[in-house]
């Protein structure tokens, strides 16, 4: 048998036709088979790479296939030394982070400093929808304004907790807190190997069909998540976290999906190439550059993302329903025996106009007087603002 250096090599990728079934796993399009470079053909149909290196592994080298097949070639061609520039070794297996882990971090979230501004920006149950869409956590690695530390949790598209990520947030102005930021699975699992996955990833599998967003930060996603919901926001945690751009095991996850990259201001060049780089396994990938067309040098220079356009508007309709509830308060004289009262809810508080006999005024239907009728009317416009803010319906 005559030999070259690299006769057997993993097919390069020529399309769909050159990806199988593998064999370990079952999966179609994820098996890479090894050919022969001086004939141009196939080994044997188990002999190759499964592309699913963390959640199958399968791997049949050409070495392995002769040791279990040994014929006189095979024989010649094991004793000189061309196997071994052909044998890879197999990865080790992944570790993942087991649940309890995450279970125990979400807690506390009205302490949690993120969670906190989610809610200054869309009201208490639209922030806690978000965050258990996004499974956040919540830390006491760092206490800053009265709060606690985000915890974001980097799991699959099977549901497998791959890492954690620690960020400081300032709960009124959104931003990050600079120098606070650890990637902790190692504490955790001291002697795991663990690997990194997009932030959001295991909402993928929910949503098939739907485009998939992909943005730097963790907090823009959840952000946009809320703002633009028709798109999966999946996060990188950097402009180049996790590797994404170029590792494989991490960029996997788009296979078949639309993809829509939102970079910072001042990383579309970078992710231009990511774009390139991924344009093998995605049918349809895009760079969302508009940002560019609008944003003035301050926010170029500061590096702003697509959810810094939204945030002002979105404080400002806050700050204008807890301008309406004071407005409510003032102008007028209560009715005799009519009060205001405050509520407490857990993150903020509401004021509620009661008639004399200790119920809500909105609930009057029949006021006697004009001024009671005015009373009404306030307490109900009010009621509509709290309702339209807080919990997003609609009277």
């Amino acid at each position: 048998m005559t030999t070259t250096q690299h006769q057997f090599i993993l097919e390069p990728y020529k399309g769909s036709r050159t990806r199988h079934r593998c064999p370990g796993c079952s999966k179609p399009r994820e098996f890479t088979r090894y050919i022969d470079t001086e004939t141009g053909q196939h080994i044997a149909p188990h002999v190759g790479k499964c592309n699913r290196e963390n959640k199958c592994g399968y791997h049949y080298t050409p070495r392995q296939y002769f040791l279990d097949n040994p014929t006189e070639e095979t024989r010649a061609w094991l004793q000189s030394d061309q196997h071994l520039k052909t044998y890879t070794p197999p990865p080790p297996p992944v570790d993942y982070i087991p649940p309890r882990y995450l279970e125990r971090t979400r807690q506390k979230m009205e302490r949690n400093n993120f969670f906190r501004f989610l809610v200054k920006l869309f009201g208490e149950a639209e922030a806690a929808r978000l965050a258990d869409l996004y499974k956040l956590g919540t830390s006491k690695k760092w206490e800053d304004f009265g709060g606690l530390t985000p915890v974001f949790w980097q799991i699959n598209k099977a549901g497998k907790a791959c890492n954690l990520k620690l960020q400081a947030y300032n709960p009124h102005t959104g931003k990050r807190i600079k120098g606070k930021t650890r990637i902790i699975g190692k504490q955790l699992l001291p002697n795991g190997n663990l690997t990194q996955c997009f932030f959001g990833e295991h909402l993928l599998s929910a949503a098939p069909s739907a485009p998939v967003a992909i943005v730097e930060s963790e907090k823009t996603a959840m952000i946009m998540a809320s703002i633009k919901p028709d798109q999966v926001w999946i996060a990188t945690g950097g402009k180049s976290g996790a590797s994404w751009k170029t590792n494989p095991t991490v960029y996997h996850a788009l296979t078949g999906r639309k993809v829509i990259l939102y970079p910072d201001l001042n990383a579309f060049e970078d992710w231009e190439e990511a774009a390139r780089n991924i344009a093998h396994i995605c049918p349809q990938v895009s760079v969302f550059k508009e940002l560019e067309q609008y944003a003035t040098p301050e926010q170029i220079q500061e590096g702003d993302d697509i959810a810094d356009f939204y945030i002002p508007a979105l404080l400002e309709r806050r700050s204008n329903t807890a301008q309406a509830d004071q407005e409510a308060q003032e102008g007028f004289t209560l009715p005799p025996g009519w009060q205001w009262e405050t509520f407490n809810f857990k993150h903020g508080t509401h004021s509620q106009l009661m008639d004399s006999d200790g119920l809500p005024a909105s609930w009057n239907l029949c006021p006697q007087t004009d001024q009671e009728k005015q009373a009404v009317s306030i307490a109900l416009e009010q009621l509509d603002h709290f309702l339209t803010h807080k919990f997003d319906l609609q009277l």
